[in-house]
């Protein structure tokens, strides 16, 4: 959104205010040691938060506009000094859902991709940034979001039928490739990008639409499956087509052919197959990394502690690109570890040394392919 025009004193109150009563609040005491933070305001031999202080000004939630160059040229332009703050490690990627973003600043050059393309892979982070909007509406491009909160996306190609190349072909294999999809809304020239989360992609379709020059043409549609999402997995086992469960005879390189078949993003097979596919390829590769731990936890290598009612050991499966119970859908990041390790891994002082070593582990054991 457009800031509201204000005058210099105003954001000189806002830097007072700032003094008296946010700095020596625990969210903002170490501000500037967050990561996220990639400028300050230098002013009253102190330094600012940029973001805050316009808000602050202006009554406009941080939220609401993007960081990055515009916040730092509107301070500039009312003469404030706006200085980099030194980092000694790499930006983490994590996004705010709801929260606008600036595509140069705030997302490409610190975490790479193209900024002109609506499908950007990173050559340098494990991310491909996709962009919707209704500017798309005139390329032939229009997106939508079901009741589930399945986002169909339409591939890139602005002329002529659409191919699975380029960036279509990264959201088809991001999982096979270890890339995270972020989704952002595109709010008009120079307002910001709104994050809507992170998807994955479950499977694509095939549809007719105009490009850009009005002539019919053959279109990609990814239906993307918002990370998180609880899946009604009694709906899908009351289907009696969608019996799942492996052979127990099964052998290790069999389930591991089935599990990574399913990673892939194939063909939709029809209304609703979003749900069916996400819980068939959960299913598929649970099952193949529950039996490639042989009932031993992949992070502590002790027996799994009890028996199923099945009479299988119980282990949990655990997602080890992300802290949280979500992530991509491929054998080789999840491993199959014990409640207590899944437990210390998530709250645990020491839980992302712990994650990171099973990271080690689960690659050494599940080569890229």
């Amino acid at each position: 959104m457009k800031l509201p025009t204000v005058k210099k004193e105003k954001l000189e109150r806002a830097l007072k205010l700032f003094d008296e009563k946010f700095r020596h609040r625990p969210k903002w005491k170490d501000w500037m040691d967050n990561q996220a933070q990639r400028y300050a305001i230098s002013a009253n031999n102190q330094l600012y938060p940029p973001k805050k202080i316009v808000s602050l000004a202006t009554g406009t939630p941080v939220g609401d506009f993007s960081g990055g160059k515009p916040t730092n040229g509107y301070l500039e332009r009312h003469g404030f000094m706006i200085v980099d703050l030194p980092r000694t490690s790499e930006p983490e990627l994590r996004f705010v859902i709801g929260q606008v973003y600036d595509r140069q600043t705030e997302i490409h050059k610190l975490f790479g991709g193209s900024h002109r393309n609506g499908i950007s892979a990173s050559a340098r982070s494990p991310a491909i940034f996709i962009f919707t909007g209704n500017s798309g509406e005139q390329y032939g491009y229009t997106d939508t979001r079901d009741e589930n909160g399945v986002f169909a996306y339409t591939g890139e190609g602005q002329t002529g039928d659409m191919t699975l190349t380029n960036g279509n072909l990264a959201i088809l294999e991001h999982a096979v490739k270890g890339k995270a999809l972020h989704l952002f809304e595109s709010l008009g020239k120079s307002q910001g990008q709104r994050y809507l989360g992170e998807f994955y992609c479950a499977n694509h379709e095939w549809g007719r639409g105009p490009d850009k020059k009005g002539n019919d043409r053959k279109v990609v549609i990814f239906n993307l499956f918002p990370m998180g999402l609880e899946i009604d997995l009694q709906y899908i086992a009351d289907d009696e087509e969608d019996d799942d469960d492996l052979d127990p005879s099964m052998t290790l390189a069999e389930a591991r052919r089935l599990a990574l078949a399913a990673a892939k993003a194939g063909a939709s097979a029809g209304k609703g197959s979003a749900l069916r596919t996400v819980y068939r390829r959960s299913k598929r590769i649970a099952d193949y990394v529950l039996k490639r731990a042989l009932g031993k936890c992949e992070s502590c290598n002790e027996d799994a502690p009890f028996k199923k009612k099945n009479g299988s050991p119980y282990l949990e499966p655990h997602h080890i690109n992300r802290l949280s119970d979500g992530g991509l859908d491929h054998p080789r990041y999840i491993g199959a570890i014990c409640p207590t390790c899944h437990r210390e891994i998530h709250h645990g002082e020491n839980g992302h040394k712990k994650n990171e070593k099973l990271k080690a582990h689960i690659f050494s054991i599940e080569p890229q392919s």
